[in-house]
């Protein structure tokens, strides 16, 4: 049990959702301290900028107070008094008269600063302007820390030295962003609700992320089924977005992948089929031919009628393994593409002549007629050459074999345009409507050729392949007991 819980914490920080969590919760904690390190020093600087503004002429006051006494002198006892009541009615300042330069002549801040440092008079030139931009920030002379003030020009002595009256606003620190947040309610309650608004943010952010890592997981979950054999998984896209156009995309893949396979096992099957049938097709003739070579071996007593009908077995035979040889040849390089298509320009008239002419006698010993239609010698076709008379001696002899005696078999062909249409018909059996779509299926035969016990199931087979190699496509057209025309068109020349 504790095996699992700890694979399962480990596969939990190794997850997607895990890494983004982190990331956002150390983004947003670090953007919320740096938000809040420039809102603290802000309100700091505010804090600031609104005492100086609130007494930006409390300098001015105070001069006013501080003339005649200062007309004895800065150190006089006149001048020493006044200050002192002066920071008795407000103890949170510190008050120096300096002169142009800036060094202190006039020290009424609290005793321990023996040599006090001289004050930079830049800032208090620019907060004397007519328009300064608040908070101006000036270094007091007994301290090392930057303070807010107000300033006023002044004359000291019996002179009338000009210089300023310094006063700075030590009250700062009791207003700077920490001691507010020990002492304001409203400090305060702005802290609470950014720290309740960032915990909200952390919650709505992981919730978030939990719900569209969940369909991240949904598709990893569905991926990992499918790499275990389940090929019909799929999921079901909810958004139009990349998540859902990334499942859509799994979905044709894995039906791509479907695809695939089912033409693996397919393949695999007609493979089987294939063994099976060959196995049928050659050991028949083949036990034929060693039945009628035996009868002739032995055989002296055998009349010369009887040896010339076992010499016609043996050769019809032996023409028969040798018709299944090409045809098996021919197939063979229709599905390994051994060699690209020689196309040429030939006369369609002059190949359909030869291929009747090699066939006329074995119409003629079935007793139909063979006939060549609507054939110019000027017709000029595209194509295979080779391929096109294997087309052509599949389509007759199928046909010659399929007609009865006293049949007609014919092959025509017709320009149309920048084609030509080719049919071999014939006035045979025909075929059954739900024949039609499976004749081209590599060794299927019909019924008409079972009962017969002729054909291989590999003709119709290599010329729809042909066909397909040539851009066209087999066309039938049959009814049971009304013959078939078989059609196809190739580009003219």
């Amino acid at each position: 049990m504790r095996r699992y819980g700890a694979d399962a914490l480990r596969a939990f920080w190794h997850s997607l959702y895990a890494r983004i969590a982190l990331v956002y919760l150390a983004s947003l904690l670090v953007l919320s301290v740096t938000a809040a390190w420039i809102a603290v020093s802000q309100f700091d600087q505010l804090g600031r900028e609104f005492q100086q503004r609130m007494q930006i002429d409390l300098a001015d006051n105070l001069a006013q107070v501080m003339r005649a006494p200062l007309a004895d002198g800065p150190a006089s006892a006149a001048a020493a008094e006044a200050a002192r009541l002066i920071l008795s009615i407000n103890p949170s300042l510190s008050l120096y008269v300096l002169d142009h330069q800036g060094r202190v002549v006039g020290d009424y801040g609290r005793p321990g600063c023996t040599r006090p440092s001289p004050v930079d008079t830049q800032p208090l030139d620019r907060l004397l302007g007519a328009e300064p931009m608040l908070p101006v920030f000036a270094v007091a002379p007994c301290s090392r820390q930057a303070s807010v003030f107000s300033v006023a020009q002044v004359e000291y002595g019996h002179q009338a030295t000009p210089g300023y009256l310094f006063v700075v606003l030590d009250a700062g620190r009791r207003m700077s962003m920490f001691a507010m947040l020990r002492t304001s309610s409203i400090t305060r309650t702005l802290l609470i609700a950014g720290g309740l608004a960032l915990l909200l943010s952390g919650i709505l952010g992981l919730l978030l992320f939990a719900v569209l890592t969940r369909r991240f997981t949904r598709l990893t979950h569905a991926v990992q089924r499918f790499a275990e054999g389940h090929s019909g998984q799929r999921i079901t896209p909810i958004r139009n977005d990349e998540i859902g156009r990334l499942g859509r995309a799994f979905n044709d893949m894995a039906a791509t992948i479907e695809i695939q396979l089912n033409a693996l096992r397919e393949n695999d099957r007609q493979r089987r089929e294939l063994v099976a049938n060959l196995s049928h097709d050659f050991r028949t003739p083949l036990t034929s031919l060693q039945g009628y070579a035996e009868r002739l071996q032995g055989g002296d007593t055998l009349t010369s009628a009887a040896r010339r009908a076992h010499l016609d077995a043996i050769l019809a035979n032996a023409a028969r393994l040798t018709q299944l040889a090409e045809q098996l040849s021919t197939l063979a390089r229709l599905d390994a593409h051994e060699r690209p298509l020689n196309e040429e320009p030939f006369s369609l008239a002059e190949l359909a002549y030869d291929i009747a002419g090699k066939f006329q006698p074995q119409a003629e010993a079935a007793q139909v007629r063979l006939e060549i239609r609507r054939m110019s010698t000027q017709t000029l076709v595209r194509a295979d050459l080779a391929l096109i008379d294997r087309l052509l001696t599949n389509l007759i002899d199928n046909a010659l074999q399929a007609t009865p005696p006293g049949g007609l078999v014919w092959l025509d062909a017709v320009a149309t345009g920048d084609r030509v249409q080719v049919c071999v018909g014939d006035t045979g059996a025909g075929l059954a409507e739900e024949e039609i779509g499976l004749v081209t299926q590599r060794f299927y035969r019909t019924r008409a050729g079972r009962e017969r016990g002729e054909g291989s199931g590999l003709g119709l087979s290599i010329v729809e392949d042909i066909c397909n190699r040539h851009g066209t496509r087999l066309q039938i057209d049959s009814r049971p007991g009304a013959g078939a025309r078989m059609m196809f068109d190739l580009p003219s020349s």
